[in-house]
Protein backbone atom coordinates (compact mmCIF):
# COMPACT_ATOMS: atom_id res chain seq x y z
CA UNK A 1 0.00 0.00 0.00
CA UNK A 2 1.38 3.49 -0.91
CA UNK A 3 2.18 6.12 1.72
CA UNK A 4 -0.63 8.34 0.47
CA UNK A 5 -3.20 5.56 0.92
CA UNK A 6 -1.88 4.73 4.39
CA UNK A 7 -2.09 8.41 5.37
CA UNK A 8 -5.66 8.60 4.10
CA UNK A 9 -6.57 5.46 6.03
CA UNK A 10 -5.14 6.81 9.29
CA UNK A 11 -5.99 10.48 8.70
CA UNK A 12 -8.98 10.56 11.06
CA UNK A 13 -7.13 8.81 13.87
CA UNK A 14 -3.73 10.60 13.68
CA UNK A 15 -2.62 8.74 16.81
CA UNK A 16 1.12 9.15 17.13
CA UNK A 17 3.17 6.25 18.57
CA UNK A 18 3.83 5.95 22.29
CA UNK A 19 7.01 4.43 23.68
CA UNK A 20 6.57 2.84 27.09
CA UNK A 21 9.37 2.83 29.64
CA UNK A 22 11.81 0.05 28.87
CA UNK A 23 10.81 -0.01 25.20
CA UNK A 24 12.66 -2.42 22.93
CA UNK A 25 14.41 -1.83 19.61
CA UNK A 26 11.48 -3.29 17.67
CA UNK A 27 9.11 -0.81 19.39
CA UNK A 28 11.32 2.06 18.27
CA UNK A 29 11.47 0.75 14.69
CA UNK A 30 7.68 0.53 14.54
CA UNK A 31 7.42 4.12 15.78
CA UNK A 32 9.99 5.38 13.28
CA UNK A 33 8.23 3.54 10.47
CA UNK A 34 4.94 5.20 11.47
CA UNK A 35 6.50 8.66 11.06
CA UNK A 36 8.19 7.55 7.83
CA UNK A 37 4.77 6.65 6.45
CA UNK A 38 2.66 9.45 7.91
CA UNK A 39 4.94 12.48 7.43
CA UNK A 40 6.15 14.07 4.22
CA UNK A 41 9.46 15.90 3.73
CA UNK A 42 7.90 19.30 4.52
CA UNK A 43 6.56 18.08 7.88
CA UNK A 44 9.86 16.36 8.69
CA UNK A 45 11.77 19.57 8.08
CA UNK A 46 9.35 21.46 10.34
CA UNK A 47 9.84 18.93 13.15
CA UNK A 48 13.62 19.37 12.93
CA UNK A 49 13.57 23.16 12.73
CA UNK A 50 11.16 23.36 15.69
CA UNK A 51 13.44 21.09 17.70
CA UNK A 52 16.59 23.09 16.88
CA UNK A 53 14.76 26.27 17.85
CA UNK A 54 13.54 24.73 21.13
CA UNK A 55 17.09 23.82 22.20
CA UNK A 56 18.41 27.18 20.95
CA UNK A 57 20.90 25.48 18.64
CA UNK A 58 23.13 27.45 16.27
CA UNK A 59 23.14 24.53 13.79
CA UNK A 60 21.37 24.40 10.43
CA UNK A 61 19.95 21.62 8.28
CA UNK A 62 21.75 20.60 5.09
CA UNK A 63 20.57 18.25 2.37
CA UNK A 64 23.62 15.99 2.53
CA UNK A 65 22.48 14.51 5.87
CA UNK A 66 19.49 12.14 5.97
CA UNK A 67 16.73 13.92 7.89
CA UNK A 68 13.84 11.44 7.95
CA UNK A 69 14.89 9.37 10.99
CA UNK A 70 16.11 12.46 12.86
CA UNK A 71 12.76 14.17 12.31
CA UNK A 72 10.93 11.21 13.82
CA UNK A 73 13.31 11.08 16.81
CA UNK A 74 13.04 14.78 17.62
CA UNK A 75 9.24 14.56 17.28
CA UNK A 76 9.21 11.71 19.83
CA UNK A 77 11.45 13.71 22.18
CA UNK A 78 9.25 16.80 21.85
CA UNK A 79 6.32 14.60 22.90
CA UNK A 80 8.29 13.37 25.94
CA UNK A 81 8.66 9.91 24.43
CA UNK A 82 11.84 7.84 24.59
CA UNK A 83 14.69 8.06 27.07
CA UNK A 84 18.39 8.89 27.31
CA UNK A 85 19.16 6.60 24.38
CA UNK A 86 17.05 8.64 21.97
CA UNK A 87 18.33 11.88 23.47
CA UNK A 88 21.92 10.74 23.03
CA UNK A 89 21.24 9.78 19.42
CA UNK A 90 19.66 13.18 18.75
CA UNK A 91 22.55 15.03 20.42
CA UNK A 92 25.00 13.27 18.13
CA UNK A 93 22.87 14.11 15.09
CA UNK A 94 22.84 17.81 16.02
CA UNK A 95 26.62 17.74 16.56
CA UNK A 96 27.07 16.62 12.94
CA UNK A 97 25.12 19.56 11.56
CA UNK A 98 26.88 22.62 10.23
CA UNK A 99 26.97 25.83 12.25
CA UNK A 100 24.54 28.39 10.91
CA UNK A 101 26.36 31.26 9.21
CA UNK A 102 25.08 34.56 10.56
CA UNK A 103 25.53 37.44 8.18
CA UNK A 104 25.38 40.94 9.65
CA UNK A 105 22.22 42.69 8.47
CA UNK A 106 21.33 46.32 8.12
CA UNK A 107 18.56 48.35 6.62
CA UNK A 108 20.50 48.67 3.37
CA UNK A 109 22.18 45.28 3.07
CA UNK A 110 20.56 41.95 2.28
CA UNK A 111 21.68 38.70 3.88
CA UNK A 112 24.30 37.08 1.67
CA UNK A 113 24.38 33.30 1.55
CA UNK A 114 27.66 31.44 1.17
CA UNK A 115 28.36 29.29 -1.87
CA UNK A 116 28.04 26.22 0.35
CA UNK A 117 24.61 27.31 1.56
CA UNK A 118 23.40 28.10 -1.95
CA UNK A 119 24.68 24.71 -3.13
CA UNK A 120 22.89 22.94 -0.26
CA UNK A 121 19.63 24.74 -1.08
CA UNK A 122 19.87 23.76 -4.73
CA UNK A 123 20.77 20.16 -3.89
CA UNK A 124 17.79 19.91 -1.54
CA UNK A 125 15.55 21.23 -4.32
CA UNK A 126 16.75 18.55 -6.73
CA UNK A 127 16.49 15.72 -4.20
CA UNK A 128 12.98 16.89 -3.24
CA UNK A 129 11.98 16.64 -6.90
CA UNK A 130 13.17 13.02 -7.09
CA UNK A 131 11.73 12.17 -3.66
CA UNK A 132 8.34 13.50 -4.77
CA UNK A 133 8.64 11.34 -7.87
CA UNK A 134 9.21 8.34 -5.63
CA UNK A 135 6.09 9.27 -3.62
CA UNK A 136 4.12 9.46 -6.88
CA UNK A 137 5.54 6.09 -7.91
CA UNK A 138 4.21 4.57 -4.67
CA UNK A 139 0.83 6.29 -5.16
CA UNK A 140 0.59 4.83 -8.67
CA UNK A 141 0.77 1.31 -7.29
CA UNK A 142 4.43 1.02 -8.42
CA UNK A 143 3.42 1.45 -12.07
CA UNK A 144 4.43 5.04 -12.88
CA UNK A 145 7.11 5.57 -15.51
CA UNK A 146 9.59 8.28 -14.59
CA UNK A 147 12.58 9.81 -16.34
CA UNK A 148 15.16 11.26 -13.98
CA UNK A 149 17.05 12.50 -17.04
CA UNK A 150 14.15 14.67 -18.18
CA UNK A 151 13.54 15.98 -14.65
CA UNK A 152 17.17 17.00 -14.13
CA UNK A 153 17.38 18.54 -17.59
CA UNK A 154 14.23 20.59 -16.93
CA UNK A 155 15.79 21.90 -13.71
CA UNK A 156 19.08 22.52 -15.57
CA UNK A 157 21.01 20.55 -12.93
CA UNK A 158 24.78 20.82 -13.21
CA UNK A 159 26.92 17.68 -13.24
CA UNK A 160 28.54 18.66 -9.92
CA UNK A 161 25.26 17.89 -8.10
CA UNK A 162 24.75 14.38 -9.48
CA UNK A 163 27.21 12.68 -7.11
CA UNK A 164 25.26 13.75 -4.02
CA UNK A 165 21.95 12.91 -5.70
CA UNK A 166 23.23 9.39 -6.35
CA UNK A 167 24.35 9.10 -2.71
CA UNK A 168 20.82 9.96 -1.58
CA UNK A 169 19.15 7.55 -4.03
CA UNK A 170 21.60 4.77 -3.13
CA UNK A 171 20.83 5.27 0.57
CA UNK A 172 17.07 4.85 0.07
CA UNK A 173 17.66 1.84 -2.20
CA UNK A 174 19.93 0.20 0.40
CA UNK A 175 17.24 0.54 3.08
CA UNK A 176 14.79 -1.48 1.00
CA UNK A 177 17.43 -4.10 0.24
CA UNK A 178 18.25 -4.53 3.95
CA UNK A 179 14.56 -4.71 4.85
CA UNK A 180 14.32 -7.99 2.92
CA UNK A 181 16.75 -9.83 5.19
CA UNK A 182 17.31 -7.86 8.39
CA UNK A 183 14.90 -9.00 11.12
CA UNK A 184 14.31 -5.56 12.64
CA UNK A 185 14.14 -3.83 9.26
CA UNK A 186 11.53 -6.33 8.06
CA UNK A 187 9.20 -5.18 10.81
CA UNK A 188 9.75 -1.52 10.00
CA UNK A 189 8.91 -2.10 6.32
CA UNK A 190 6.15 -4.65 6.86
CA UNK A 191 3.70 -2.55 4.84
CA UNK A 192 5.63 -3.59 1.70
CA UNK A 193 5.73 -7.11 0.24
CA UNK A 194 9.03 -8.50 -1.11
CA UNK A 195 7.65 -8.16 -4.64
CA UNK A 196 6.91 -4.46 -4.01
CA UNK A 197 10.36 -3.96 -2.49
CA UNK A 198 11.95 -5.45 -5.61
CA UNK A 199 10.01 -3.00 -7.81
CA UNK A 200 11.13 -0.09 -5.61
CA UNK A 201 14.76 -1.25 -5.76
CA UNK A 202 14.46 -1.46 -9.55
CA UNK A 203 12.99 2.07 -9.59
CA UNK A 204 16.10 3.38 -7.84
CA UNK A 205 18.42 1.26 -10.01
CA UNK A 206 17.04 3.04 -13.07
CA UNK A 207 17.17 6.42 -11.32
CA UNK A 208 20.83 5.99 -10.32
CA UNK A 209 21.76 4.84 -13.82
CA UNK A 210 19.98 7.80 -15.42
CA UNK A 211 21.43 10.37 -13.01
CA UNK A 212 24.93 8.99 -13.59
CA UNK A 213 24.53 9.12 -17.39
CA UNK A 214 23.05 12.62 -17.17
CA UNK A 215 26.01 13.83 -15.09
CA UNK A 216 28.45 12.57 -17.71
CA UNK A 217 26.48 14.09 -20.59
CA UNK A 218 26.37 17.61 -19.11
CA UNK A 219 29.86 17.65 -17.64
CA UNK A 220 31.71 20.64 -19.11
CA UNK A 221 34.45 19.68 -21.55
CA UNK A 222 37.54 21.71 -20.94
CA UNK A 223 38.73 23.12 -24.22
CA UNK A 224 42.36 22.44 -24.90
CA UNK A 225 44.24 25.69 -25.08
CA UNK A 226 45.64 26.27 -28.54
CA UNK A 227 49.41 26.65 -28.44
CA UNK A 228 50.80 29.22 -30.91
CA UNK A 229 53.00 27.80 -33.68
CA UNK A 230 55.84 30.07 -32.54
CA UNK A 231 55.72 28.40 -29.12
CA UNK A 232 55.72 24.89 -30.59
CA UNK A 233 58.87 25.46 -32.64
CA UNK A 234 60.88 27.50 -30.12
CA UNK A 235 63.07 24.49 -29.20
CA UNK A 236 63.50 23.29 -32.79
CA UNK A 237 67.12 23.25 -33.97
CA UNK A 238 67.62 23.60 -37.72
CA UNK A 239 69.96 25.16 -40.29
CA UNK A 240 68.78 28.54 -41.51
CA UNK A 241 70.94 28.79 -44.64
CA UNK A 242 73.36 26.58 -46.63
CA UNK A 243 75.39 28.81 -49.01
CA UNK A 244 77.11 25.91 -50.80
CA UNK A 245 73.85 24.96 -52.49
CA UNK A 246 72.22 28.38 -52.25
CA UNK A 247 69.30 27.06 -50.20
CA UNK A 248 67.71 28.34 -47.00
CA UNK A 249 65.01 27.22 -44.59
CA UNK A 250 61.46 28.49 -44.62
CA UNK A 251 59.98 29.64 -41.31
CA UNK A 252 59.59 26.59 -39.04
CA UNK A 253 56.09 27.79 -37.99
CA UNK A 254 54.97 26.71 -41.51
CA UNK A 255 55.35 23.07 -40.47
CA UNK A 256 52.59 23.32 -37.83
CA UNK A 257 49.40 22.03 -39.45
CA UNK A 258 51.18 21.14 -42.70
CA UNK A 259 50.16 17.99 -44.58
CA UNK A 260 53.43 17.67 -46.47
CA UNK A 261 56.91 18.64 -45.18
CA UNK A 262 60.27 18.45 -47.01
CA UNK A 263 63.67 18.41 -45.29
CA UNK A 264 67.25 18.20 -46.57
CA UNK A 265 70.15 17.14 -44.36
CA UNK A 266 73.29 18.88 -45.53
CA UNK A 267 75.58 16.43 -43.71
CA UNK A 268 74.12 13.16 -44.97
CA UNK A 269 72.67 14.54 -48.24
CA UNK A 270 69.37 12.85 -47.32
CA UNK A 271 66.18 14.32 -48.77
CA UNK A 272 63.11 13.42 -46.69
CA UNK A 273 59.41 14.09 -46.99
CA UNK A 274 56.58 13.50 -44.52
CA UNK A 275 52.83 13.39 -45.19
CA UNK A 276 49.76 13.52 -42.95
CA UNK A 277 46.04 13.67 -43.70
CA UNK A 278 45.24 15.42 -40.40
CA UNK A 279 48.21 17.78 -40.34
CA UNK A 280 51.50 17.60 -38.46
CA UNK A 281 52.94 19.49 -35.52
CA UNK A 282 56.28 19.98 -33.77
CA UNK A 283 57.23 18.66 -30.36
CA UNK A 284 60.69 19.60 -29.13
CA UNK A 285 63.01 18.78 -32.05
CA UNK A 286 60.75 16.31 -33.88
CA UNK A 287 57.87 16.23 -36.34
CA UNK A 288 54.78 14.54 -34.88
CA UNK A 289 51.60 12.95 -36.31
CA UNK A 290 52.94 12.11 -39.78
CA UNK A 291 51.29 9.15 -41.55
CA UNK A 292 54.10 8.22 -43.91
CA UNK A 293 57.63 9.25 -44.86
CA UNK A 294 60.38 8.45 -47.35
CA UNK A 295 64.00 9.52 -47.62
CA UNK A 296 66.87 8.91 -50.04
CA UNK A 297 70.41 10.19 -50.49
CA UNK A 298 70.90 12.64 -53.35
CA UNK A 299 73.92 12.02 -55.59
CA UNK A 300 73.76 15.45 -57.23
CA UNK A 301 71.92 17.69 -54.75
CA UNK A 302 73.03 20.89 -56.51
CA UNK A 303 70.96 19.88 -59.59
CA UNK A 304 68.27 17.72 -58.00
CA UNK A 305 67.25 20.30 -55.38
CA UNK A 306 67.01 23.06 -57.99
CA UNK A 307 64.77 20.86 -60.12
CA UNK A 308 62.65 19.95 -57.10
CA UNK A 309 62.18 23.45 -55.70
CA UNK A 310 60.98 24.77 -59.05
CA UNK A 311 58.07 22.28 -58.98
CA UNK A 312 54.55 23.25 -57.98
CA UNK A 313 52.49 21.70 -55.19
CA UNK A 314 51.56 18.11 -55.95
CA UNK A 315 54.64 17.51 -58.15
CA UNK A 316 57.31 17.18 -55.44
CA UNK A 317 56.66 13.53 -54.61
CA UNK A 318 56.58 12.59 -58.33
CA UNK A 319 59.92 14.34 -58.84
CA UNK A 320 61.33 12.60 -55.76
CA UNK A 321 60.40 9.15 -57.07
CA UNK A 322 61.90 9.84 -60.49
CA UNK A 323 65.27 10.93 -59.10
CA UNK A 324 68.36 8.68 -59.01
CA UNK A 325 67.28 5.30 -57.67
CA UNK A 326 69.23 5.25 -54.43
CA UNK A 327 67.97 3.24 -51.45
CA UNK A 328 64.71 4.56 -49.98
CA UNK A 329 64.09 4.40 -46.22
CA UNK A 330 61.66 5.95 -43.76
CA UNK A 331 62.26 9.22 -41.96
CA UNK A 332 62.59 9.46 -38.19
CA UNK A 333 60.89 12.81 -37.77
CA UNK A 334 63.93 14.36 -36.08
CA UNK A 335 65.27 17.76 -37.10
CA UNK A 336 68.83 18.93 -36.25
CA UNK A 337 71.30 21.72 -36.92
CA UNK A 338 72.20 20.20 -40.31
CA UNK A 339 68.59 20.22 -41.52
CA UNK A 340 67.24 22.69 -44.06
CA UNK A 341 63.43 23.05 -43.99
CA UNK A 342 62.81 23.14 -47.75
CA UNK A 343 59.02 23.29 -47.98
CA UNK A 344 55.75 22.79 -46.11
CA UNK A 345 52.41 22.36 -47.88
CA UNK A 346 49.13 22.82 -46.01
Amino acid sequence: MSKAKVRAKWANESIEPILDQGYKQIDLLVALNWYNTMTDSKTSTKYLNDYLKSIKSNKTLTSNISQQTAAAVCRLLSRKQGDYRLQGWMDRFVDRLEVKVVTPTSSTKKKVLTIQQLTAIKLNEYITELDNAFENFLDSGLKMKYSSTSALAKLNVKSSYTKDIIIWASGVREEFIESKTDKDMKEGYSNFTNSEKNKIIKFFDVMIEQVSAYGISVKPVRKKKKVPASKLVEKLKYLEIFPELGIKSIKPESMVGAKEIWLYNTSTKMLTYYTSEGGMTISGTSIKFFDSSEQRRLRKPEKQLVELTKSRKGQWIKKFKSMAKTVTTSGTGRVNTSTIILKAFV
